[in-house]
């Protein structure tokens, strides 16, 4: 054999071995105890969800936003810094972005770059797929039939299905005092006043809370659905928008008490109860932080509870409460 052609087996076989351990990355990644951005679970709102990308290759960057639509979110994948595509496949003229979930990849389309290596594609949630993980690969063609070596992906299924929220139909809710009070919906994110959009959501979520000198601590308990579970949050206000960061140990996954979804809620001193969120279905329940943003707040002494929901986002609280707050510290500098 001659060490041409040896030196391009020995390419080819390098190509592969790296478009493996990608696949295997995305496919196979389960998250754990750790409170680094890449692992925090946004229970921001229903409306929207900013995901970063990992690179996989020098200085390229890239978020993919899923907003609600009736097809299940429609999608916008952003990167900036991309290399030209050559100096990462041989061969390679252009960008492909991919949708990944179990044994299935979807080629969602072509992801143009301009001079400074920045491109973008929209596109609707892949049918069928209510969970999947994404993949940018340089390929010869747009047309490629399966991608070759990558350069952004996501975790394992972490983008989801995202359906517009049910509007409030007028319904009440008791607070914890047993009386009346309206559920607000869940609000759209909106730019902040510093100029960062919700790209910026868990570091915009840590500032608020550094502001306030960590801001108040609340403990939750377990409640008869769930008597060992427990948790414990830092809120603050800021600019009219409340801010959580929570943590969970020993809850119960929902199906083992007969739900769906977990969904946490703030009452209030003028007794609104407010939707803040859904928790994570999964094992990072109890292992990931959850970051919580939510507007049309005017004072800072808000109370949190769990409750075990049916169906996501729900109308009003239900009757089955998971966490109860029981105690409420302040934080001073």
């Amino acid at each position: 054999m001659s060490k041409r052609n040896h030196l391009r087996r020995a390419r080819a076989c390098l190509c592969a071995s790296a478009l493996a351990l990608a696949l295997a990355c995305v496919l196979s990644f389960k998250p754990r105890a750790a409170s680094s951005p890449s692992r925090r679970a946004a229970a921001q709102d229903e409306q929207r969800v900013d995901i970063r990308l990992r690179s996989l290759t020098t200085r390229a960057t890239g978020k993919l936003t899923v907003e609600a639509s009736e097809g299940g979110g429609r999608a916008r994948l952003t990167a900036l810094n991309l290399p030209d595509p050559q100096t990462v496949a041989a061969g390679a003229n252009t960008y492909v972005v991919w949708a990944v979930s179990g044994g299935r990849i979807v080629r969602l389309g072509e992801l143009k770059r301009d001079a400074r290596g920045n491109g973008g594609l929209a596109f609707e949630r892949p049918e069928g797929l209510e969970r999947y993980g994404v993949i940018v690969t340089a390929e010869r063609s747009a047309d490629a039939e399966r991608p070759g070596d990558p350069v952004l992906s996501s975790r394992a299924d972490e983008a989801a299905a995202l359906y517009p929220s049910k509007k409030d139909e007028g319904g009440a809710a008791r607070d914890a005092g047993g009386t009346a009070a309206s559920v607000a919906p869940p609000p759209v994110p909106s730019v902040t006043a510093g100029g960062r959009r919700a790209g910026d959501f868990y570091a915009e979520v840590d500032d608020a809370l550094a502001s306030q000198g960590g801001g108040r601590v609340l403990e939750l308990g377990g409640e008869e659905a769930a008597p060992r579970a427990r948790g414990a949050a830092r809120a603050t206000t800021r600019e009219s928008r409340a801010y959580v960061r929570a943590n969970f140990r020993g809850v119960p996954l929902p199906p083992a008490v007969g739900a769906n979804v977990y969904v946490l809620w703030a009452v209030t001193p003028d007794s609104r109860v407010v939707y803040m969120g859904s928790l994570p279905a999964s094992a990072a329940l109890n292992t990931a932080e959850v970051y919580v943003r939510v507007a049309g707040f005017d004072a800072d002494d808000y109370a949190l509870f769990v409750t075990a929901e049916q169906q996501r986002p729900a109308p009003s609280p239900s009757g089955r409460r998971v966490l109860s707050q029981k105690m409420v510290r302040t934080i001073v500098k």
